[in-house]
């Protein structure tokens, strides 16, 4: 199975669902992050500016600060997006608890921003699976 996130067109598509999704609208209103998802060697950048989601595209290193970094093997990502995971992989917490991946960067920001994450994943998971 292929993660749709590392497409270029289907990026475009999953910040459209972002940005209209009013659950994470309403978690995410004051939200500013840069947030880098790694999915075994690929890096995609989501930049949300004041609420608003600006962009999904490659990670470049060295060109863009880095607010909070989620990285996982492309079998973590698989079993996460799945439609109904399997156990130890249902979220992030659980990928973190059982080292299938990591969270780095600013803790502040990510725990500030857990629900509006939380939510991220989930329209992740329904986009991955439409």
């Amino acid at each position: 199975m292929a993660i749709r996130l590392l497409d270029s067109g289907d990026a475009e598509r999953l910040r459209a669902l972002f940005a209209n999704d009013g659950e994470l609208q309403q978690v995410s209103r004051d939200m500013t992050l840069n947030l880098c998802i790694e999915i075994g060697a690929d890096k995609r950048l989501i930049k949300v500016r004041d609420g608003e989601f600006k962009s999904i595209g490659r990670f470049v290193p060295m060109t863009e600060s880095i607010d909070v970094y989620i990285k996982g093997a492309p079998d973590f990502w698989q079993k996460l997006l799945l439609p109904v995971p399997p156990p130890n992989f249902q979220n992030l917490y659980a990928g973190v608890r059982f080292k299938t991946c990591e969270v780095s960067g600013s803790s502040e920001l990510y725990f500030a921003y857990f629900a509006a994450i939380t939510r991220m994943v989930e329209i992740m998971r329904d986009h991955q699976n439409s």
